[in-house]
């Protein structure tokens, strides 16, 4: 497997289990962190992260890691301007 998310479970509704604690974002860094160490090539990692959550672009960025082609018509995806919302931002806050 080559591309992992992880996210925070949400409650929704109150027949549902419920939260039993939030993750902090570091915690979420270093998820991704971990991720990565161990081989993933695509990771999104954050509390609102969902799998289809720019689910191209981490694709792209899994074919560009196995040094594979991405057909031009997708090229778009492997546009490194865009971001990802998750825990990243808070490698900047420690």
């Amino acid at each position: 497997t080559d591309i992992i998310t992880i996210t925070q479970y949400l409650r929704p509704t109150p027949r549902h289990l419920p939260v039993a604690r939030w993750v902090k974002p570091q915690e979420f860094v270093e998820f991704s962190e971990a991720a990565e160490e161990i081989g993933f090539l695509g990771v999104l990692a954050g509390p609102l992260v969902r799998s289809s959550y720019r689910a191209g672009r981490l694709w792209a960025r899994s074919m560009q890691g196995k040094g594979r082609h991405i057909p031009e018509a997708l090229s778009h995806l492997a546009d490194a301007n865009l971001g990802f919302a998750q825990a990243s931002s808070a490698k900047a806050v420690s």
